[in-house]
């Protein structure tokens, strides 16, 4: 009976320094205390300090690697703004020639102008820091949505377009907004990479402005008639 209790005594002390230290040292030290004070199950305990101290080293081995996937490259970070970049300009040129409206059509041809001038201050800035774009999930799940996207608003009957397209364009842009406030801006390391990108999210932000203004006039059939040409 008191063997039993000596050793759940010292693996519960030992497991508890692993969890609340996290160190195989911590763990060394409770089991060596536990052995010193009877000589009753020794080989037990140095079986469960081994243990011990072999799942102390996964855990951090584990959280070592979670650390590194958390870390994320500038390159990377900025590899999205890009493939925004790109879906948006795809989704701007099928709205450039297929709105019905004066007003939305040079809303897209604005967005388009607005979205390739980011991208070139963005490539400029890049090569001047030597950094370079990297491709993620985002990026990559960004690009697929181009086509899908682009697609999708070219098959809007002529009736439907204007509503459909603006929808689309808020939703989008307010996707990539949030991005860049829970994901991009807090996690860029370059200072000058983080200020392009600060000065970013204001665009984008100008766009959803425009865009909600410009849904709203829809609404109340206020946007201007269709021109003659395209």
């Amino acid at each position: 009976m008191m063997r039993h209790h000596f050793k759940h005594r010292a693996a519960m002390l030992a497991a508890l320094a692993v969890s609340v230290i996290g160190g195989t040292a911590a763990a060394s030290e409770v089991v060596d205390h536990a052995h010193r004070g009877g000589q009753h199950g020794q080989l037990q305990v140095r079986q469960q300090q081994r243990a011990l101290q072999q799942r102390a080293l996964q855990q951090r081995a584990l959280q070592q690697r979670g650390s590194r996937q958390q870390e994320v490259s500038d390159g990377a970070l900025a590899g999205v703004i890009s493939g925004f970049n790109r879906y948006v300009i795809s989704m701007e040129t099928v709205a450039r020639k297929q709105a019905r409206t004066r007003e939305i059509r040079d809303f897209a041809r604005e967005t388009i102008a607005s979205h390739s001038q980011s991208e070139r201050r963005l490539s400029a800035l890049l090569q001047r820091l030597g950094i370079k774009a990297q491709p993620t999930r985002a990026s990559a799940m960004l690009s697929g949505h181009s086509s899908m996207v682009a697609s999708f608003l070219s098959k809007q009957s002529p009736r439907d377009f204007d509503r459909v397209y603006l929808a689309t364009e808020i939703k989008s842009h307010r996707f990539i907004l949030r991005l860049l406030d829970e994901q991009l801006i807090p996690k860029v390391k370059n200072e000058a990479l983080k200020e392009e990108f600060q000065r970013y999210r204001r665009k984008v932000e100008n766009h959803i402005a425009h865009a909600l203004a410009l849904q709203a006039k829809l609404a109340q059939g206020q946007a201007a008639p269709p021109s003659q040409g395209r």
